[in-house]
Order: C-alpha cells, then structure tokens, then sequence
C-alpha cells in the first residue's frame, strides 16, 4: 500500500524487529509526556506472549525514502471471552507532520481484517467522530471511580494473590492461568477472589491519577459486573492495604453497593467487530502492556 507524497513515497508494512528503535522514538515524538523507557518496556511486553496466526506483532509504520515516518500500533491477542476469535487493540498512533496527509493508510491497514473485534480504549476527544465513522460503536460510555473499600458488598470475600499453590488448582482453567500468568508478567496484579459462591480470577494494574498524583488501580480483567461486586469489598481492603484507595472500572453504571463516583464519557470503549466485549473488560490491551 503506497500514496504519493510531495515528500516521497509512503509504504505502510507491518513492524518488524528491526524497527523497535525507530519506532520508539516516533512514539516519543508523538506523545512527549511519555518517557522512552515506557515505549521501550511496553514494546518488549507485546513481543512477549503467544499471538494468533496471521496477526501482526505490533502493528504498522509507514515508510518513505528509508525511514520510518508514522506508527501505529496494534496489540492483537484471543479474547478472554471466546477462545478462538481474535481482538486486536487500535492503540497509539503517530505520524510525521509532513506526512499527515498519509496518516489514514495506517488505520486502514490495520482495521481492513474481517476476522478481528477492533477495540479503541483511549480515543482522544477529537479523534471519536472519525473512529465512529470508521465503523467503530461504543462498548462502555464511561468509567466508575470506586471506593470498594467502603462499599457494603462482598465483605466476606477472600483475596489471595496469583501463586504456584493456584497453578494446579481445579478452580483455574488452562486459559485463565495463562491470561492471568501472561498479566502477572506485565506488571499487573493477578488474583483470585474466593466467595461462598465459587472461586473467580481478578487483575487490576496500579496507575497514577493525572489529577492530584493519586494511586489508583485499573480493572484490567473480570468475567463479569456480577463478580466484580461480590468482590468488591475484599479488593477494597487488598487496594487499601497497597496505599490504592480508589478502583477504576469501564462500565455502562455504578456498581451496586460500591460508593464512588461515575464519569460519563470519559474512558469511552469503542469496538469494531462481531464480538460482545463486557466493558471491563481490558485484557491485552494498552491498559495491560503498556499502562493508561
């Protein structure tokens, strides 16, 4: 795919190991609130999981005269909720003022894939009328600012961290082990909330709020709103015992029993694609690997 220029010839490709430097500095360029450090670690994080057949590593550049001028990035993985459909997170993208004019190549090349539930965590405002018609619909309109710890729910809960004892435990299956070992190793928190109930897997990711500094921790994984509230006074306590007082949550409402604040368009998910995702639910996205 290639677009004439008055600059030169732009290719759009795929990114390959050989472009890691390259394109953590385009990144830098485009988001200079960023350190390099945070390009290159999450970089390294999507290089290291299991990846559907056919799905690009990290996602597309554009090139003209030799180097690389505009990036995208696309972090494919197997949805939690179907093991054999694909979703691929649309995440950071940048190009090269003199080559803006070819920045629609990238999105294209990188949504054109029939198969895939595209996934837009972080639109920014003035991006959402185009995303929306490029096909994209809104899967959660806000997010919920939790102070599960004092919430009336899910008091009897019991929070216990992702350990060797769990890895043979009948509750896990072999694909929520591998989702929460996978999250472990980026850097989240995997865990499991045990209720009268039954047994169920929790991962969260620590971030800091840009209003005031606060700690906060990002619902990264849950199977369901339902879970999520039974557990939610034990996460509490867990979060609080971290110094974290406050749980962030993509979500249609607030949660039941849970004090906080909801936020209504902000965070937005936007999806593209067959599948239905829960709101919540971040997996393998820029949220997981990279940190919001």
């Amino acid at each position: 795919m290639r677009t004439e220029h008055e600059a030169g010839v732009a290719r759009c490709r795929q990114i390959v190991e050989g472009d890691l430097d390259a394109t953590v500095n385009l990144l830098q360029a485009g988001f200079p609130y960023r350190a390099r450090r945070y390009w290159a670690d999450g970089l390294t994080r999507v290089g290291s999981y299991s990846l559907p057949d056919g799905c690009p590593r990290y996602g597309y550049v554009l090139e003209a005269s030799g180097r690389l001028v505009g990036v995208l990035l696309l972090i494919s993985s197997w949805s939690p909720v179907n093991s054999t459909a694909v979703r691929a997170n649309v995440s950071s993208w940048f190009v090269l003022p003199e080559y803006r004019a070819c920045a629609p190549l990238l999105v294209l090349r990188a949504i054109r894939q029939k198969g895939p539930t595209y996934v837009n965590i972080s639109p920014a405002d003035h991006t959402r009328p185009i995303i929306e018609a490029q096909g994209f619909r809104k899967g959660a309109e806000g997010v919920y600012a939790a102070i599960p710890a004092f919430g009336r729910a899910g008091h009897k809960a019991r929070i216990s961290v992702l350990s060797q004892e769990f890895h043979s435990g009948p509750h896990i299956d072999p694909q929520t082990l591998a989702l929460m070992l996978d999250h472990q190793r980026f850097g989240c928190i995997a865990m499991w909330c045990e209720t009268d109930a039954g047994a169920f897997p929790l991962v969260i990711r620590e971030r800091r709020l840009r209003f005031g500094g606060l700690r906060a921790a990002q619902l990264i994984y849950t199977r369901s709103i339902q879970e999520l509230e039974a557990a939610a006074g034990a996460l509490g306590r867990f979060l609080l015992g971290r110094g974290i007082p406050i749980l962030l949550a993509g979500s249609p409402e607030p949660l039941r029993g849970v004090p906080g604040r909801y936020f209504p368009n902000r965070l937005p998910i936007y999806l593209k694609g067959r599948e239905t995702r829960e709101p919540f639910d971040l997996a393998y996205t820029e949220a997981a690997l990279l940190g919001l």
